[in-house]
């Protein structure tokens, strides 16, 4: 019997927060490692199969998604009064992103806990140098910052897509992200920087 290449590359499940070989992780057909280990899937699933209810009350609700206890006004409400049962960060850092890519059939996924690392990385915004507690937020967003692709997921020009890898991501202001679109070029401090 051949002997399996065993690799040393390590990830961190969301659910239990530890870090497992990647072997710990259930391969999807289109080689993508889900987020959550065989472990904490097996219990998941068996709650499930014993009817077992996230919890809920008036004033919290338990994300399905990253498994955290958190107030409903941190879950998105629906106009029939219900709420949908990811958190908004969960939706806005895990779901957007990962949605969008896959319509785009691009590889790669990142977590909120590794973007958050990323973000403890800069102290403003790299692209217009405004710190991010100078830069004011619209009421429709709730942090001044947005996860943006290095190399674009849908390049002009017919150049090479990026991937949704973290090692892909950079936090830009909200400004920022939206002049910069889809190129790979942006100006700073009067210059051209090239982000490929």
């Amino acid at each position: 019997m051949p002997e399996e290449n065993i690799t040393t590359d390590l990830k961190e499940c969301y659910l239990c927060k530890q870090e497992k070989s990647l072997d710990s992780f259930i391969e999807r057909d289109d080689g993508i490692r889900y987020r959550m280990c065989k472990q904490c899937n097996a219990d998941v699933q068996l709650k499930k199969s014993n009817n077992t209810k996230l919890q809920h009350t008036d004033t919290h609700r338990t994300c399905y998604k990253c498994m955290r206890i958190l107030t409903v006004c941190q879950f998105t409400r629906r106009s029939n009064g219900t709420y949908f049962s990811a958190c908004k960060e969960c939706n806005r850092y895990v779901f957007g992103q990962t949605r969008r890519c896959r319509l785009k059939n691009v590889e790669g996924s990142f977590t909120t806990a590794e973007f958050n690392d990323l973000l403890k990385k800069y102290e403003a915004c790299p692209m217009c140098d405004r710190k991010w507690a100078d830069i004011p937020i619209p009421p429709h967003l709730k942090v001044p910052w947005a996860a943006d692709h290095i190399q674009p997921i849908t390049p002009l020009g017919g150049n090479k897509p990026g991937t949704n890898y973290i090692s892909n991501i950079q936090p830009l202001c909200y400004s920022c992200n939206s002049k910069k679109g889809n190129r790979t070029q942006v100006k700073k401090n009067k210059k051209v920087t090239n982000l490929a």
